[in-house]
């Protein structure tokens, strides 16, 4: 697990809350009846909560929702170190080996596209506070949002939207009822060498567009059997069998503006001003919803989180960008096509068990050698009701062989090796949220909504609790005594002071942290 104690990855972030500590060996979603929407007690007392003699000694790293500043707090929760940026969060940061944090902003530059984790520009901001790279990447052609991933040779792997028109969506069998006047917007994979202050390099692409398969109509590219094509993405994976109610309409909607209240949807006042005439709001275009993404460099492998397929999907990084337009070449053999998948394997016609309910943050970690993964499984819609849970599951590959299949030829399911739920206090967060395993082997639970980090051992003791006190800093803004947080006059959906996308922990002997020690640092 060496590899993963020095990662730079980031944490995904939730609201929920946390009662007794229980380890499940049992599947994630056989969960047996649990309340549909569990009320969240207030959390009156802001701080380290609880914390153990066991508790990792790092130093966690996280920027609310609604902040300019990014914040380094020790295991006493007292901020060490803070970064200051013009930007609110777009939505990930990390702490790099020589102190300096890259970081994601929020900037609509010229883009037309607009959601949930919307960022548009990558700033990386050294100890001292001096901007030492400043990219915007929001423009006509693609948007950034969610994630970033830091690569060992100073590379930077982004998530981008890109626009597909709304005919060109139809041509490639995409079902006509499910494509908006703005298109799709299905996801890209850029990699970017820094140039200079402001510029880079784009290295190496992939390109989700480039793997479809579809079985509505033969006339049209890519038409085949879903179950033949595991390696591909159906167009309509997410294409229900029925339309939505208007009470599921009506609920997707009080989500969002929940979600707009706490600074990570679209469409506060802040959007409005950047968005300029012509902005296209997301209705339903945001086609994949990828909100992680990671790279494991042994094996020259990316893994992204794909929420609205609730998959994890894996990538093989050694292709060229030509490679990767195609099902040919690279390592593997397979181009850009999937090299291995799994979560939902309804979505190729698979008939293993459901694991992941729109999960987040999946992350590659080596337990005894073995090639792991760890996700938070959010749980809407689980069996038995919504339920949260943080997930590690053993993947099916040995580098001999890469991932095995099925004689059907179908991805072979992992193993859920570990699982936290709570226990008797069911946990739920439905958006953003995170699991990151520490060295020391216990787990960092993030729940974002709610501005709180959990520390849970491998045995399923609570180790550490910690509500971050820090409120919002942004002007223009005021709390009523309801704790709704709106535009000056009234409006606006419910806030949160303390809101983060994520939290994430790093060891005391991390190279970055050495400003801590010299006498200049804060």
């Amino acid at each position: 697990m060496a590899h993963n104690q020095t990662r730079m990855r980031a944490l995904m972030l939730g609201s929920l809350t946390v009662g007794s500590a229980l380890a499940f060996p049992a599947l994630a979603q056989e969960r047996g009846n649990r309340p549909e929407r569990p009320e969240r007690p207030k959390q009156t007392k802001r701080g380290v909560t609880f914390t153990s003699k066991a508790a990792d000694s790092g130093f966690t790293l996280f920027t609310p929702l609604k902040s300019k500043n990014t914040y380094l707090v020790d295991a006493r929760g007292e901020i060490v170190h803070t970064w200051a940026s013009e930007h609110t969060p777009g939505n990930s940061v990390y702490l790099l080996p020589d102190g300096s944090v890259l970081r994601c902003a929020k900037d609509a530059g010229d883009a037309p596209f607009t959601g949930g984790g919307e960022g548009g520009r990558i700033q990386r901001i050294g100890w001292d506070g001096e901007l030492l790279w400043d990219y915007a990447m929001a423009n006509e052609t693609w948007r950034h949002h969610h994630d970033i991933e830091p690569m060992p040779n100073g590379h930077v792997l982004a998530i981008v939207w890109e626009g597909v028109g709304q005919k060109d969506a139809m041509r490639q069998g995409r079902d006509r009822d499910r494509v908006a006047e703005q298109g799709l917007w299905p996801d890209a994979i850029i990699e970017l060498a820094p140039k200079g202050k402001d510029g880079a390099e784009v290295v190496w692409e992939w390109h989700a567009w480039d793997h479809l398969v579809q079985d509505r109509n033969e006339e049209f590219p890519n038409y085949g059997s879903i179950q033949d094509h595991p390696r591909r993405i159906d167009v309509n994976f997410d294409v229900l069998e029925r339309p939505k109610t208007t009470k599921e309409l009506e609920k997707e909607a009080a989500v969002d503006e929940g979600l707009r209240g706490l600074g990570y949807l679209g469409g506060d006042e802040e959007e409005d001003e950047q968005a300029g005439r012509g902005r296209r709001r997301r209705s339903g275009a945001d086609w994949m919803h990828t909100n992680s993404i990671d790279y494991e460099p042994t094996l020259d492998l990316v893994a992204i989180s794909v929420r609205s397929a609730s998959e994890v999907w894996i990538i093989d990084h050694s292709t060229t960008t030509a490679q990767a337009r195609t099902g040919e070449g690279g390592q593997r053999g397979h181009g850009g096509d999937l090299c291995y998948r799994f979560g939902h394997a309804e979505n190729y016609a698979g008939g293993s068990p459901r694991l992941l309910f729109n999960q987040h943050d999946a992350r590659f970690v080596y337990v005894d050698g073995a090639l792991h993964m760890t996700v938070f499984n959010n749980g809407s819609g689980r069996p038995g009701g919504d339920r949260s849970s943080m997930d590690e599951f053993s993947l099916p590959f040995s580098a001999e062989a890469g991932f095995r299949f099925t004689e059907a030829g179908l991805p072979s399911p992992p193993k859920l090796d570990w699982t936290w739920d709570g226990g008797e206090t069911v946990l739920y967060n439905g958006h953003i949220s995170g699991a990151q395993r520490l060295a020391s082997g216990s787990t960092l639970m993030t729940l974002g909504e709610d501005g709180r980090t959990i520390e849970v051992s491998r045995d399923g003791e609570i180790l550490w609790d910690w509500l971050q006190p820090i409120g919002n800093d942004e002007p223009g803004r005021v709390a009523d005594e309801g704790g709704r947080r709106g535009r000056p006059g009234g409006g606006g959906g419910p806030r949160s002071e303390h809101a983060f996308f994520r939290a994430t922990r790093y060891a005391a002997d991390h190279p970055g942290l050495k400003g801590l020690s010299e006498p200049t640092g804060k």
